[in-house]
């Protein structure tokens, strides 16, 4: 330590201020120039080290290459009797430490500190200068009210390109790669792991400040540095909702995607960071005002728990997302706004009544499946029907509802209520969807029916009170949804392909004298269609081809049928299944995310021990696969943006990415040998199957389909693939040789997950037309097995994706699948396999039946011991955007 009075060189030592992690900083005065400045000396102890005095030298000549007022100017270095020091102006005020020592900070003084921050860090990187110990220790914020980065005694210089002289050297010795440098609790994931790191590395210790200072408590905080440093290489922060629900949602969300595990996920310019930050804290009083920060203030009404506080956190995550992209809408007109009508995490389905004044919805909140109603003006909500009901429609007067019914083992049928209460009545068997006609005399309904494997809708018309039923159309498509335009002359409806999500629409004349007229919307999911003028529907949309997965981010589209033009809307993070007008810029919709995260659990008995998170966020982690070996897990997931493949390990909880390429790769699985990684991929155009190293490296197509070649399972000797084909013209269970060649179908029909039997005699898959699991011999497609996994035909057509792939256990002597308990809650099941026998009496549960998660698939290990499930935290809730353009006609 140096004592008062001592002098460095022309500075006299006034006081010790603090120490950092390169030396110890002293209040000293300038003799030459009469000023106050700080010095900052590498300690006696350290100071023969040269890796690290020169990494002191370093901090002074990556700070002096700096100007920039969020950055503490630096004026002078030098040694004086064997001590080095670097000299600095002198800033008056407090460590963010200090501040943040009293709790969290308010949301303006948060986007004050944190804009001027992210400044300063845009000029360092744009000078390509890291610094790489960005923490609240090294913000100093001045008394009135100015932030200053100390400290860039870590900061690595960007690479300069062959032949600059012009820029500062390299990396240093201490830099080399496997080093690890920074300060545990802020470093980022490449940093923990000992990876290089560019400039992307302070944009995540950016975010655990940033977090901090909206939650009040760190974002990776463990007992022991090495539980810290594992928790921000595999785990993820508990959701800033949860910790501060009042903050607005863009302020949430900027932080998280400072968070994101791979540095692809973050910001590509340190300045882009700076430029929301600043947007965010100028339109802050619009976002207060606009009710979209005010929904997550908001209490649940019954269910409380992460359920309502995903909702809220959703529903802000759609209104951030439509605030940040619409900000440079044209002044004439305000930008569309987001804000919550239910808050449940558990509602769906809107429709609005002629007038505008009620909301008929569905929802499970409390248990039970059925139709509620909100009133607009107050807000007051209601239960309407005893269930399990669906898809309301009001009668154009508003005085009644339709909806549909399902009862487990039986067909759907179509029934109506009065809106001011008393006893339901069925007026339809056999209906699926329905709609009334403008002028309330007839209705529409669709019903479904099987010939063979395909499934075949009807379009019907019938009087209110169901007589007279005469179908109009008979469609070899599977058709949901439909809507009475204004006139009463034509229907759409939204035909679904393979089962899934719909991705198009299909107009019907009432008289049935035209044949039905496809309008193609582009790829993704789209919601239920609603008419705004007599050519002119509005819907919303999945961006992503594989729309049909849940939390995909979508647009509204305004869509004129007979000219085909499309005008985006706005954007929502979030698309769901259903849209109704509620007219004056308004719209009413569902949103309908989740987080899906991959947990393994032991079959061991008769303790098989609590399951274990492999995974947990809010990314959409599914289809999970284990390697031959056990060791690995391979899986689909959006972590980073679009559908990649990923693997983690069993042992370690490494995760890392296989597959990074801009379309969409998911449904994988290793073939037999560990040596390759099967997959479908929409690289070309349509899905198709590819093959690759176990890497991901050297993918290479092995059909050309055409259409929708999915789900590929390997033989035991690895020289056939057997794959589903959804293309219409070649619908069914095919294999190919895993050179490409030789393709040929085993089984025609509708059907999707095949897999293959450990011995290759028999390929188990699902059937999307009756709904069961079938069991066929690989080499002539002849079934020897059909058993039920769903209550319903109903629910397992409507619902396909929540068969997954069934998995078979060792010697194949029995399988196990997704299915619904007697409860309707959904997990694993085994049961055993005997070709040609019924063997549904030996059916037992395996894991997964959970009320608060859906299990959506499943993987099992090689050795049969354990089972790593993906499973769904579903959250729907129904939202109305304001100031939506073009928005004028109620119904």
């Amino acid at each position: 330590m140096i004592s008062p009075g001592a002098r460095l060189g022309p500075y006299e030592v006034i006081a010790r201020l603090g120490a950092g992690g390169m030396g110890e900083v002293y209040r000293a005065r300038d003799s030459r120039l009469n000023r106050e400045v700080a010095v900052k000396v590498l300690p006696p102890e350290v100071a023969s080290d040269a890796d690290r005095r020169q990494r002191f030298e370093q901090e002074a000549r990556a700070a002096s290459a700096l100007n920039h007022p969020g950055i503490v100017t630096v004026y002078d270095v030098g040694t004086s009797n064997g001590t080095f020091f670097i000299t600095m102006e002198l800033v008056e005020g407090e460590t963010l430490r200090e501040l943040l020592a009293a709790g969290p900070l308010s949301t303006r003084r948060t986007l004050e500190l944190a804009g001027q921050v992210a400044d300063a860090l845009a000029k360092a990187h744009a000078a390509g200068i890291v610094h790489r110990d960005l923490k609240p220790e090294n913000v100093i914020v001045s008394s009135d009210g100015f932030v200053k980065i100390l400290d860039f005694g870590l900061a690595k210089l960007a690479e300069v390109p062959p032949g600059d002289q012009s820029h500062l050297p390299t990396v240093s010795p201490a830099t080399a790669p496997g080093m690890v440098l920074g300060t545990v609790g802020y470093m980022s994931p490449e940093q923990a792991s000992g990876r290089a790191v560019d400039f992307r590395s302070d944009q995540f210790s950016f975010g655990s400040i940033l977090y901090e200072m909206i939650g009040g408590r760190r974002a990776f905080e463990h007992a022991t540095a090495a539980e810290t440093l594992a928790a921000i290489i595999r785990d993820e922060p508990q959701p800033l909702a949860s910790r501060a629900s009042a903050t607005p949602p863009p302020v949430r969300w900027i932080a998280e995607r400072c968070l994101a595990k791979d540095p692809k996920d973050r910001y590509a310019s340190t300045s882009d960071l700076a430029r929301d930050l600043k947007t965010v804290r100028e339109r802050l009083s619009e976002l207060s005002g606009s009710g979209a920060a005010g929904a997550f203030a908001a209490k649940p009404r019954r269910r409380p728990g992460w359920l309502a506080v995903t909702a809220a956190f959703l529903i802000g995550a759609a209104a951030a997302a439509i605030w940040l992209r619409t900000r440079n809408a044209p002044a004439e007109h305000p930008a569309p706004v987001i804000r919550p009508l239910t808050y449940t995490g558990r509602d769906y389905s809107p429709a609005v009544s002629g007038d505008g004044k009620t909301i008929a919805f569905v929802s499970e909140r409390d248990g039970k499946k059925r139709i509620w109603l909100r009133q607009m003006a107050g807000g007051g909500e209601q239960a309407l029907t005893n269930g399990p009901d669906d898809f309301p429609r009001f009668s154009p007067d508003g005085s009644m509802i339709l909806f549909i019914r399902t009862t487990p083992g039986a067909l759907p049928s179509l029934w109506r209520q009065n809106v001011v209460g008393g006893e339901p009545r069925r007026v339809v068997e056999n209906a699926v969807y329905a709609d009334w006609s403008p002028d309330g005399k007839q209705l529409a309904f669709i019903r479904w029916k099987f010939e063979g494997q395909q499934v075949v809708s009807g379009l019907w018309l019938a009087a209110l009170d169901g007589s007279g039923a005469r179908e109009i159309y008979s469609v070899r498509d599977q058709l949901t949804q439909p809507r009475f335009s204004p006139d009463g002359r034509r229907i759409v409806v939204s035909p679904q392909f393979q089962g899934g999500a719909p991705t198009s629409f299909q107009v019907f004349r009432v008289d049935g004298k035209e044949a039905p007229r496809v309008v193609a919307a582009d790829v993704g999911a789209v919601s239920s269609p609603a008419w705004l003028g007599e050519d002119e529907i509005v819907y919303s949309q999945a961006l992503s081809a594989s729309g049909a997965v849940v939390g995909t981010p979508g647009r509204v589209v305004l869509h004129d049928i007979k000219s085909g033009k499309k005008q985006t809307l706005l954007f929502v993070t979030s698309s769901g299944y259903a849209m109704d007008v509620l007219g004056d810029d308004r719209l009413v919709f569902e949103t309908a995310s989740s987080g899906e995260n991959l947990r393994e659990m032991a079959l061991t008995r008769p303790n098989p021990g609590q399951p274990r998170w492999l995974t947990h966020g809010q990314a959409t982690d599914r289809q999970p696969s284990y390697s031959p070996d056990g060791e690995w897990i391979v899986f689909s997931s959006n972590r980073s943006g679009n559908l990649d493949l990923w693997e983690v390990s069993t042992k370690t909880g490494v995760i890392q990415r296989l597959t990074d390429d801009a379309a969409e790769d998911w449904d994988p699985g290793f073939t037999p040998d560990g040596k390759s990684l099967l997959w479908s991929s929409n690289r070309s155009g349509p899905f198709e199957i590819w093959i690759a190293g176990a890497d991901g490296t050297n993918a290479r197509q092995l059909t050309h389909d055409g259409a929708d070649a999915e789900n590929p399972t390997a033989t035991p000797d690895g020289r056939w693939i057997y794959y589903s084909s959804g293309n219409p013209q070649k619908l069914g269970l095919w294999k190919i040789r895993s050179d490409g060649t030789q393709a040929a179908r085993v089984v025609p029909g509708r059907m999707s997950t095949p897999e293959v039997s450990p011995d290759g005699r028999y390929v188990a898959y699902a059937s999307i037309a009756d709904g069961t699991l079938k069991v066929v011999r690989a080499d002539d497609g002849s079934v020897v097995m059909t058993t039920s996994v769903a209550p319903s035909l109903f629910y397992a057509t409507r619902q396909q994706g929540l068969l997954g792939r069934p998995r078979w256990l060792p010697g194949a002597r029995a399988i196990a699948f997704v299915g619904r308990d007697e409860n309707g809650v959904n997990g694993v099941f085994g049961q055993d396999f005997v070709p040609g026998t019924d063997t549904t009496k030996t059916r037992r549960k395996l894991g997964g039946f959970d009320t608060d998660s859906i299990t959506e698939s499943f993987g099992l290990s090689p050795d049969g011991t354990r089972l790593t499930i993906a499973s769904v935290e579903l959250v729907q809730s129904v939202v109305i955007a304001e100031n939506v353009p073009r928005i004028k006609t109620i119904r």
